[in-house]
């Protein structure tokens, strides 16, 4: 049986020792983040110590790692976008129009089913969001239905824009909110790609459509996003004579309205996988929140799985 490898992130600090213009090479030295780790004299043995995971590496087995990175290929995928304060700013204008009810022309396309038909694989590393609206029965009595499912359709388009430029898709929708996937390749990024789309979400919605809703008179919108990580499956859901579509099966996103169940008003709520792969800069704004009582859902060594917040608004 072909044993799975498990992922397993690593941060360092990087140094350009030598840079060549003709072959285009660089030489780099990489030197662990001081911020997570540290050497540690362990019974005789040099080890380095996660001071966030609070476990050892003793000095042979992250010689041996190191010579493995010679041979792995390297992904680089950043955001699209430069600013999101930036890109909220710049789309205030089109979303007074869109609420005004001057929408775009809808075009009806899937790239989400267009990706997962392409897929080699049934099983892939995905890091799962999902966002939902808050309370959104008082918002949809408080105003008549053609302004309520103008206003749904103008932050749900809002929203599908903004999932692209971090290389996320949109799997679905759920009648006030979305689930929205990262993939491999380049799983360990994806987890930073989607924390910070989550915090560009939330600047959108809290910055953006807010602040002009508030000033027709309607109640703001209040959001809860949701972030996890792991393998799920792909498969396909549905009759062809009716309707059917790839969806994604898994833990990863059953955990999804688990974890929404915990997060405040705003708040952005990430899984123990999630906090685990993200880059040392994001894990440093992120807090453990207690686990609600009655919180069944346990890792494989048979602890609780933690639950952790964004602590930056």
């Amino acid at each position: 049986m072909k044993k799975k490898e498990m992922r397993f992130r690593m941060d360092f600090v990087q140094e350009i020792v030598a840079a060549d213009d003709k072959t285009r090479t660089l030489i780099v030295k990489l030197t662990p983040d001081p911020r997570r780790y540290e050497w540690k004299e362990i019974n005789g043995e040099r080890c380095l110590f996660d001071k966030f995971d609070h476990f050892l590496i003793p000095e042979n087995v992250f010689a041996e790692c190191a010579k493995k990175l010679t041979d792995r290929p390297l992904y680089f995928e950043p955001q699209l976008i430069g600013n999101a304060d930036e890109y909220v700013q710049s789309r205030l204008p089109e979303i007074r129009e869109e609420i005004s009810g001057n929408f775009p022309e809808p075009t009806f396309e899937d790239k989400s089913e267009e990706f997962l038909e392409s897929l080699k694989t049934d099983e892939l590393g995905f890091v799962i969001l999902s966002l939902d609206m808050v309370d959104s029965t008082s918002l949809q009595a408080s105003l008549p239905p053609e302004k309520y499912s103008r206003l749904i359709s103008v932050l749900l388009y809002e929203i599908s824009s903004v999932v692209p430029l971090f290389h996320g898709h949109i799997l679905k929708y759920t009648g006030d909110g979305i689930i929205a996937y990262f993939p491999e390749p380049s799983f360990i990024t994806k987890n930073d790609l989607a924390i910070d789309c989550s915090l560009t979400l939330r600047k959108l919605v809290y910055n953006g459509i807010n602040p002009i809703i508030r000033s027709l008179g309607y109640n703001q919108i209040d959001i809860r996003i949701w972030l996890d990580s792991g393998n799920a499956f792909v498969v396909t859901i549905g009759n062809p004579e009716t309707k059917q579509h790839k969806d994604i099966i898994g833990l990863v996103v059953s955990l999804a309205s688990k974890i929404q169940a915990t997060a405040n008003l705003g708040s952005i709520n990430l899984g123990q996988a999630t906090v685990q792969n993200l880059h040392t800069g994001w894990r440093m704004i992120c807090s453990q929140v207690d686990l609600p009582k009655g919180w069944k859902y346990k890792t494989s060594d048979g602890v609780p799985y933690q639950i952790y917040k964004v602590d930056t608004r």
